[in-house]
């Protein structure tokens, strides 16, 4: 009996711990949203678990897209073990929140894996809305705005004949001989190095970094990103693993920021430095105030340009092929516009203005398939309301990208590959003005958005332009059977969009031109 009654009074006391929080976070909702406004609408959540099985595995930004006609809403919420996630599905939510009210919108969720444990904040993606990012944005956009980078012309052009003479040489590593570009023109415009093979031990430290990034900030893969608190427990604690990885990558990825850094340094003391944004950026530091904060500055920028254009330059190259081989009508009204223009020779970027369908086929490739579907999570830094919403403070608030791009009121028949999009009928201005505006959400929104996107399409096009203008890329053909080979035009499942491995046949589109080709070397 006594036993019992103990048992009856445990569960009444549990009981009435439960209905205090309960109460307690009603108040406490009911001080911060006093007109008690819901959440934006979402599937119905669980007791203390919310929405983590509603969550598929594959795909999520199309889910969310689901989600988001289902409800006739273009902003959801679910929640996850109690963190509020917002979903912003059009272009004109993303807008009036990640833009009109960056203020509140343009910090970073914590991440205390990469960013408290691996001392990954010094990179302008991830590092949260303080003045370190500010000023680290600012010295960024100086170099790489559309006025600057004109300086890194020559560096891209060079880059983009010596893919074009692999590609005539091996035809069938098109991806691989993707990599080392993306690769060698990156490292040679944050430190002017001259990155020749795969096996370059600055390149092979450089992707071992991006490995490693890729790992640590894999969502859900860590326990202490759920739990921050565990990242005080020592290391020699059963299940602190972590800790002693974190310590290893760390080492690692300090060291790729710091060894090519140091070589410019030393190259600029001994007078042999090749202009680069590092060489440029240190000789305009002014006085010896702040000088060590401006370095680490430097040194940052010069590392977080590769962790964030490696992959993604090549995931929107091999999209780029990929659209080539599935729409080969699309690929001859491209190369008889450059034919129309350039004649016999290859392209540069002084022919961009007078290739509009060109420039048309470059965003196309961007809107297609988006290389970051979501862009990297916002954090809300206040409680907000909006269409007569709440949006309770550290909310998660993602971008759907993929979404807005694939809205058909901005792009008819959104999921057929067509330069059209970005084209009107006015002679004048022949690229669609709303169009083009939405197709930058491709790198992201708000104050966030990637401040190397006027560098990254630069690039993409002078590439593109030159593939097109050079070779004939279509269906790989079976050499035993004569079967086509069809690409599927399938893309991975993750929260990068990269098109899954597949077959094309790349060929100079005559003899003169693969001259012309040779004689860039």
């Amino acid at each position: 009996m006594m036993y019992f009654t103990s048992t009856l009074r445990s569960i009444a006391l549990a009981t009435l711990a439960i209905s205090l929080l309960v109460a307690y976070r009603f108040i406490q909702r009911r001080r911060r949203n006093p007109l008690c406004l819901p959440y934006p609408p979402g599937p119905k959540p669980l007791p203390l678990l919310g929405n983590i099985f509603n969550l598929p595995s594959e795909y999520i930004y199309k889910v969310f897209t689901d989600w988001g006609r289902e409800l006739d809403s273009d902003i959801i919420h679910i929640e996850v073990l109690g963190t509020h996630v917002i979903v912003l599905n059009s272009k004109e939510a993303a807008d009036d929140l990640l833009d009109k009210r960056s203020a509140i919108y343009s910090d970073r969720p914590r991440m205390p894996m990469m960013n408290e444990l691996m001392g990954f904040y010094w990179s302008l993606g991830f590092t949260p809305y303080n003045n370190w990012w500010k000023h680290s944005r600012k010295l960024f956009h100086h170099h790489f705005q559309p006025s600057a980078l004109v300086r890194f012309r020559p560096k891209q052009l060079k880059a983009a004949h010596d893919f074009l003479r692999r590609l005539a040489d091996t035809p069938d590593d098109f991806r691989d001989h993707v990599r080392l570009m993306a690769g060698s023109v990156i490292m040679d415009i944050s430190y002017g190095l001259d990155i020749r093979t795969h096996n370059d031990p600055y390149l092979e430290r450089a992707q071992g970094a991006l490995d490693i990034i890729d790992k640590a900030g894999n969502p859900g893969s860590w326990l202490v990103d759920l739990i921050p608190a565990l990242k005080h427990v020592p290391e020699w604690i059963p299940g602190a693993g972590f800790k002693r990885k974190a310590r290893e990558w760390r080492a690692f990825v300090d060291h790729y920021c710091s060894a090519p850094f140091d070589f410019v340094k030393d190259s600029m003391n001994n007078g042999t430095a090749v202009p680069s944004f590092t060489s440029i950026a240190l000789r305009d530091i002014k006085g010896e105030q702040n000088k060590a904060y401006q370095e680490e500055m430097i040194k940052s920028i010069g590392a977080t340009i590769y962790t964030a254009g490696a992959d993604t330059t090549m995931s929107v190259l091999a999209t780029f092929f990929l659209a080539m081989t599935m729409y080969p009508d699309i690929q001859k009204k491209a190369q008889a516009e450059i034919d129309s223009v350039i004649g016999h020779r290859l392209p540069d970027f002084s022919d961009e203005p007078h290739l509009p369908y060109c420039s048309a086929l470059m965003k196309e490739v961007l809107r297609w398939h988006q290389v970051a579907p979501f862009a990297i999570p916002h954090r809300v830094m206040t409680d907000d309301f909006y269409k007569g919403y709440f949006i309770p403070k550290d909310s998660i608030v993602i971008g759907n990208a993929w979404s807005i791009l694939h809205d058909p009121e901005l792009y008819p028949d959104p999921f057929t590959f067509d330069p059209h999009h970005f084209l009107s009928n006015d002679p004048d201005y022949p690229i669609d003005a709303k169009a083009l505006a939405a197709v930058d959400h491709a790198f992201g929104f708000g104050r966030r958005m990637c401040p190397g996107r006027w560098m990254a399409m630069s690039f993409a096009w002078i590439t593109m332009v030159s593939v097109l203008a050079s070779f004939e890329v279509g269906k790989k053909v079976d050499k035993e059977t004569g079967e086509v080979k069809e690409p599927k035009g399938e893309f991975s499942s993750g929260i990068m969009g990269t098109p899954m491995p597949f077959e094309c046949s790349i060929k100079p589109r005559s003899k003169d031109t693969e001259m012309l080709i040779r004689a860039t070397g």
